[in-house]
């Protein structure tokens, strides 16, 4: 396992590729040259995140090519042991039209599980990390998720898509009648860091791609919160997941038992 010092030299690394990610955002946003296109999944996708996904693969390779990358958009060596999972732009939509919910995210995965973490979203100049055992911060200050202890008026985010609310919208209505105030959002990142730094107490994430939620998990965790897979199970983090509830902690088990009545399978989405 990695020693201190070779986690402290590998966040502060971390920190800087997401700064890098971030000034490329800028650069290709101000250009008005983006390069929108739509992927086989229909997601879309823009220069800046290819350029942003290969810049890190170089950057890997170069600082420790004992190294693999499990990236969005192009991966290199993902079977090793240590892994950067990398997420170069998420929320792309946020991206495209200008919004603060993008973020780029990475995390260092050692056997499936995060134990450095830095997300970055470069219009307000905001940086969140994370190691295995050392905290959470927010631009250097420490963050704790929040004290909500009960589903009874809890803010819970989740995708705000049309067509997968209403493919939910059971789900949704047994979350109202407990009480939760539920808040469309994008960005897993986004939302991530809205509940280490204790703005929301949850939200919930229907995706089965790791790089979505491997640096987010290590966030919230450091900061006091709970992140596990749709069924309440811890995953790894080096493949494909089962989606993601994650929430401060004191309401997990309540969003379990929510999301077990309704059937994790219906939940789970692209």
């Amino acid at each position: 396992m990695l020693q201190h010092t070779d986690l402290n030299v590998r966040t502060a690394w971390a920190e800087q590729q997401v700064r890098v990610a971030g000034r490329i955002m800028l650069e290709f946003a101000h250009s008005s040259q983006l390069g929108v296109r739509t992927k086989l999944n229909k997601t879309v996708v823009t220069e800046a995140d290819t350029k942003i996904n290969d810049m890190l693969i170089a950057a890997v390779a170069e600082s420790f090519p004992d190294d693999g990358v499990l990236g969005e958009e192009a991966s290199a060596h993902a079977d090793r042991k240590l892994l950067w999972v990398f997420d170069p732009i998420d929320d792309t939509k946020g991206y495209i039209l200008g919004l603060t919910t993008a973020m780029s995210s990475l995390a260092l995965v050692e056997e499936g599980q995060p134990v450095v973490a830095a997300m970055y979203e470069p219009l307000l100049d905001k940086l969140f990390t994370a190691v295995k055992g050392g905290g959470a911060f927010e631009n250097g200050r420490p963050i704790r998720v929040s004290e909500q202890q009960s589903l009874q008026g809890a803010q819970v985010a989740f995708s705000p898509s049309f067509d997968q609310v209403m493919q939910r919208q059971e789900l949704y209505k047994s979350a109202v009648d407990a009480g939760i105030k539920l808040l469309p959002m994008n960005g897993e990142a986004f939302r991530g860091s809205l509940t280490a730094n204790g703005m929301i107490d949850a939200h919930l994430f229907p995706g089965k791609s790791a790089h979505d939620v491997a640096a987010v998990k290590l966030i919230v965790e450091e900061a006091g919160g709970k992140v596990t897979n749709l069924r309440g199970e811890e995953q790894p983090y080096n493949a494909q997941i089962f989606g993601a509830i994650v929430s401060n902690g004191h309401l997990h088990q309540e969003l379990v038992d929510l999301m077990k009545d309704f059937d994790p399978e219906n939940y789970l989405g692209y």
